[in-house]
């Protein structure tokens, strides 16, 4: 057997492999409401303390901060974070605060300078003063439904540490959202989706429901300081004092709105190289995820079927193009007429960005650069 013969058999197993992994995926991601809210057992509502960190203030802001207190739920207060005394979201906060009178409510400014992360600085004052053992923290662009803590709080059972939810993204109001949400819509989703129907779960950050105490007793700030990925780093806490992280059988709608793509760039390259750091094999395996591998794989192997190359990439687009689509028609998620260009650019993206997570550390962090794996001090003792 020649080379070329051998090198289009190689390619025909991941073509195959890809392939079923795209369909399987597409599959879980239809099905993962209904598999994952079965296991949904928890019937009291604990009250809760309400988390919301602040940095910048974007677009569709006060909107998704709103949601925050229009939850079904009978007793929670909202703790608003920020560095800065005075800023457009502190200012923003503080009107949305004199709208709502009937929750309890505080802002904190966040002194604390000892992690990786500037988020994580950001989230130690509102942590570890709530008023309740149970903690959610939300994001500052994603827009909660009105049953969503309820139903996020269905998944918080004895042996679970760490309750997250899956992020689709919304309001795309340009190209390079319509890009960024082919990236999160598109692969990651989809993988996050199976993971969950086969029982796994893991740290994304754009919500965070867990109890204070379980938190504590994994090892607390001292145990995510050391990486911009505290939410993964968060679940493998929580899974070392036995306590699972699953995603609930809630996504949430994560707004957009208008991007740059210097922005969706970056956001890309920090949880790339975040997953490079602390999930090697992950990081490893996301070409399998991604289209254009199997777009050279369909050429290679064309010629086992008797066809031109171009047949086999042709085909090979054409399936995981209309796959995602129909996907996303199922799912209720925005497309555009440009879809198909979409596809080709968020591909090229993909490779870009998995190509330079293997040659930094340096990462974008709400317009700032900061090191993924700074040196961590101790956290400061809670006086």
């Amino acid at each position: 057997m020649n080379l070329g013969v051998s090198l289009s058999w190689i390619a025909a197993v991941y073509w195959v492999g890809a392939t079923t992994i795209l369909v399987t995926s597409v599959v879980a991601t239809i099905l993962q409401p209904y598999i994952v809210g079965r296991r949904a057992r928890r019937r009291d509502q604990p009250p809760v303390s309400i988390v919301l960190p602040l940095k910048l203030l974007e677009d569709g802001f006060e909107r998704t901060q709103e949601s925050a207190f229009a939850q079904n739920y009978p007793q929670f207060d909202v703790t608003a974070s920020a560095v800065e005394t005075d800023s457009p979201a502190v200012r923003k906060i503080r009107e949305i605060f004199g709208r709502h009178t009937e929750t309890p409510t505080r802002l904190l400014a966040s002194t604390a300078r000892f992690a990786a992360s500037p988020k994580v600085d950001n989230l130690y004052a509102p942590f570890m003063q709530a008023e309740n053992d149970v903690i959610f923290m939300k994001d500052a662009n994603v827009l909660l439904e009105p049953d969503a803590l309820a139903e996020h709080v269905r998944q918080l059972g004895d042996d679970v540490g760490l309750v997250c939810a899956i992020p689709y993204c919304a309001r795309l109001e340009n190209f390079p959202a319509h890009v960024e949400a082919a990236i999160i819509n598109g692969p990651h989703a989809r993988i996050l989706f199976l993971a969950s129907c086969l029982g796994q779960g893991h740290g994304i950050g754009k919500i965070m429901l867990f109890r204070r105490s379980d938190f504590l007793r994994a090892g607390g700030f001292d145990a995510i300081s050391h990486t911009v990925g505290e939410d993964n780093a968060l679940a493998k806490a929580m899974r070392r004092i036995g306590q699972r992280p699953v995603f609930s059988h809630r996504p949430v709608r994560q707004e957009l709105g208008a991007r740059c793509f210097y922005d969706v760039y970056q956001r890309q390259l920090r949880w790339s190289v975040t997953r490079r750091n602390d999930e090697l094999i992950s990081f490893l395996l996301e070409m399998n995820t991604q289209a254009f591998p199997s777009l050279v794989a369909g050429w290679l192997a064309a010629p086992l079927l008797g066809v031109a190359p171009l047949w086999g990439v042709a085909v090979t687009a054409a399936l995981w193009f209309t796959l995602e689509t129909l996907l996303s028609l199922a799912k209720g998620w925005q497309l555009s007429w440009t879809a198909p260009a979409v596809f080709i650019v968020r591909e090229a993206v993909m490779l870009a960005v998995w190509v330079n997570a293997w040659m930094t550390n340096q990462v974008v962090w709400a317009n700032g650069k900061v090191h993924a794996r700074a040196a961590a001090r101790p956290a400061p003792e809670e006086g």
